[in-house]
């Protein structure tokens, strides 16, 4: 605007000539203006288009590196979280396999008690079948110096008393026969096995017989005297 307004100051001095090629130059002068304006507003426009075409990619760098970022961040995540479900998975798996190890030694152990406690049961068993036969072989060898002593008080009685002779010696064959068959059954009690078990059955029904004959037959000889 001030470039019109000093021209048009200029044209009032001059002649019609000067005029015309004043006018000429000024029209020259506006047009040259209106050029310089538009060429100056299409530098503004590019700039601004330049402008904005660097702040967009400056955005989208800007956008580009932020999701870069948080790519790399969720890869960060997921390899810490992979990493915390490994540990835990170790974790686990090494508490799965020291119960297991704790299983077996306990179980070992219950299986090491139980098997002392069978041997200690049948070393037991073994000892008191042992006391029971050992009790019963002085119980036979009681009755039979029992039965020996009878024998000879048989024998004096049979001396003294001719009548009771028959009698006392019945009593006394069958005396000898039940000594002989208590010894035999003396015998079976040094043949058992390991439990301490006789390995022959007793002949209890022939005592019984044999016990109940003498019996009978002293008590025969004791009346006949």
């Amino acid at each position: 605007m001030s470039i019109v307004t000093g021209s048009m100051d200029l044209l009032r001095r001059i002649s019609r000539e000067q005029f015309r090629t004043g006018l000429v130059l000024f029209t020259a002068l506006v047009l040259g203006a209106c050029s310089s304006q538009a060429a100056l507003e299409a530098e503004r426009a590019a700039a601004e288009q330049e402008r904005v075409a660097v702040e967009q990619e400056v955005a989208r760098v800007a956008a580009e590196e932020a999701r870069q970022r948080a790519e790399a961040e969720e890869r960060e995540r997921q390899a810490r979280v992979r990493e915390q479900q490994r540990l835990e998975a170790e974790r686990r798996q090494q508490a799965e396999i020291a119960r297991e190890e704790a299983e077996a030694r306990a179980a070992q152990e219950r299986q090491e008690r139980e098997a002392v406690h069978r041997r200690e049961q049948q070393r037991q068993r073994e000892i008191e079948a042992v006391a029971r036969a050992e009790a019963e072989r002085e119980e036979k060898l009681a009755r039979i110096a029992e039965l020996e002593a009878q024998i000879a008080e048989m024998r004096e009685a049979v001396a003294t008393t001719e009548a009771a002779n028959e009698r006392y010696r019945e009593a006394i064959l069958v005396a000898e026969e039940l000594v002989e068959v208590l010894a035999e059954e003396q015998a079976k009690y040094e043949n058992v096995d390991a439990a301490g078990n006789l390995l022959e059955p007793l002949a209890q029904g022939l005592i019984a017989d044999l016990e109940a004959r003498r019996t009978s037959l002293v008590e025969e000889a004791q009346a006949a005297q």
